[in-house]
C-alpha cells in the first residue's frame, strides 16, 4: 500500500512522537509511506514540501491547517498513492475530487476544548470555536474517520455515511527505559513516595484538581510533583504559594531524559483530565508499570480498567485524594495494578499491534472503493 501521510509539522519533540511511531510501524509492515508537510522533512521519511501562506499559528492555527489542504490538493499528484491518511481533518475538505481513499484521525476535540477555554480569553475561545467548524467539515469529506475512544465516535457518526473506527494509540515500551543512576538520584532527591502529574499545564488536564488533591494529603508523607509547561502554569505557582503546598514542586518542562527518570520514580501517576481523547501519557505510565489514576471521561475510562488503575470523577478532589493515598498505603496492590497495566500494554497498546488496526480498517476502505 501507498500511503500519504499530511502534517503541517516539521518533526519534534511535543508534537510529532505518536504520529512518527505510526508511520513507522506502517513502514515496518511493508507499506510504502510519504509525508507532506511544510519542511520537506521528516526524520527518515520520504517527503513532498507543501508552500503555504502562513498567518500567524496564533489564533490563526485552522486557518493554515484549512489552507494547507488547499495547497497539498495543487502540489501533490494523487495517483501516486491508494490512500491519504491525515493528522488534521481540516486538510480534507480541498481533497474531495481525489479518487482514492481519504482518511483523518481526530487526535483532539475540539467541540470539547472551546467548553474549557474560558479562562485563556475570548479570542482564543472563538478561534477553537472555528477551528471545530473546520474540523467538523473536514470529516464530511472523508471516506473513513479514526477516533480516539468510543464516546467520541458515537457523538459524530451517529447517522453518518462515513464509515468509522475506534483505534486507541499505541506506545514502544522500550521508549522509557530510565538509567537506574537518574531514577536513584530523584528518589534520593524526594525521600518519600512521589505521586506524578505530568502534562501539558492547561485546564483540560485539571492541574487544579491535583493541587487540591494535594491539599487534602498535607498531613502525610507523600511529595507531590507537577511536570510540563503550558498556558496554566503561572496559575498553578500562584495557588501553590497561596495554599502553601510545600509538598508540591513544580519542575516546569522536562526533556526526555528527565520524563523516562520520574515515570519510572514515582509511585503514582495521576491524570484528572476534564476531558480526554486518550492520553499518551497514562499509556507511558503503565509502561514503566507504575499504578494510573485518572478521571472517568474519554479514552481514559476505556483504557483503564481495576487491574490497573482507579478512575475518579473528573472534578472530586476528595475521591482523588482517598485513590491516592489508597495505593501509598496499600503498595502490594499498587504494585500489582502496575505490572497488570505493563502487560495491558504489551498485549493490547503496542504500535505493532495499533498499526494493524489501521491496515485493516484501509483495507476496508479500498475494497469499497473497487
Amino acid at each position: 500500500m501507498k500511503l500519504l501521510y499530511l502534517i503541517r509539522e516539521d518533526f519534534n519533540e511535543i508534537v510529532s512522537p505518536v504520529y512518527y511511531e505510526l508511520i513507522q510501524e506502517l513502514r515496518n509492515q511493508g507499506h510504502e509511506i510519504t509525508v507532506a508537510n511544510l519542511s520537506g522533512k521528516f526524520l527518515d521519511f520520504d517527503c513532498i514540501k507543501i508552500s503555504q501562506f502562513k498567518f500567524i499559528d496564533y489564533p490563526f492555527g485552522f486557518i493554515n491547517r484549512f489552507f494547507f489542504g488547499k495547497a497539498v490538493s495543487k502540489q501533490v499528484n494523487p495517483k501516486k498513492f491508494d490512500l491519504v491518511l491525515s493528522s488534521m481533518a481540516e486538510t480534507l475538505f480541498f481533497l474531495e475530487k481525489w479518487s482514492i481513499p481519504k482518511t483523518a484521525v481526530i487526535h483532539d476535540n475540539f467541540f470539547e476544548r472551546a467548553k474549557f477555554t474560558p479562562w485563556i480569553g475570548k479570542q482564543f475561545r472563538l478561534a477553537v470555536m472555528v477551528d471545530a467548524f473546520f474540523q467538523k467539515l473536514g470529516m464530511k469529506k472523508a471516506d473513513g474517520i479514526i477516533f480516539l475512544n468510543s464516546e467520541e465516535m458515537n457523538k459524530h457518526c451517529q447517522n453518518s455515511k462515513t464509515k468509522c473506527v475506534v483505534i486507541h494509540n499505541g506506545i514502544k515500551p522500550e521508549n522509557f527505559v530510565a538509567e537506574e543512576k537518574e531514577i536513584k538520584k530523584i528518589k534520593e532527591k524526594y525521600s518519600n513516595p512521589i505521586v506524578l502529574f505530568l502534562a501539558r499545564i492547561e485546564l483540560q488536564k485539571n492541574p487544579l484538581l491535583f493541587l487540591k488533591a494535594a491539599k487534602q494529603l498535607e498531613k502525610e508523607n507523600i511529595v507531590f510533583l507537577v511536570a510540563g509547561k503550558g498556558p496554566m502554569e503561572n496559575k498553578l505557582k500562584e495557588m501553590i504559594k497561596e495554599k502553601n503546598l510545600s509538598k508540591v514542586k513544580f519542575l516546569g518542562w522536562v526533556n526526555k531524559k528527565e520524563r523516562n527518570a520520574l515515570l519510572n520514580a514515582c509511585s503514582v501517576y495521576v491524570l484528572p483530565s476534564l476531558f480526554e481523547p486518550v492520553s499518551v501519557s497514562t499509556l507511558e505510565a503503565m509502561a514503566c508499570s507504575k499504578p494510573v489514576i485518572v478521571s472517568a471521561v474519554g479514552g481514559l475510562k476505556e483504557i483503564i480498567d481495576e487491574s490497573v488503575g482507579i478512575k475518579v470523577n473528573s472534578g472530586d478532589a476528595v475521591g482523588l485524594a482517598k485513590a491516592i493515598k489508597f495505593l501509598l498505603i496499600n503498595p502490594k496492590k499498587a504494585k500489582e495494578m502496575g505490572l497488570n497495566g505493563f502487560k495491558k500494554i504489551k498485549t493490547e497498546f503496542l504500535w505493532s499491534i495499533k498499526a494493524k488496526e489501521y491496515i485493516n480498517f484501509f483495507e476496508e476502505l479500498l475494497n469499497e472503493k473497487k
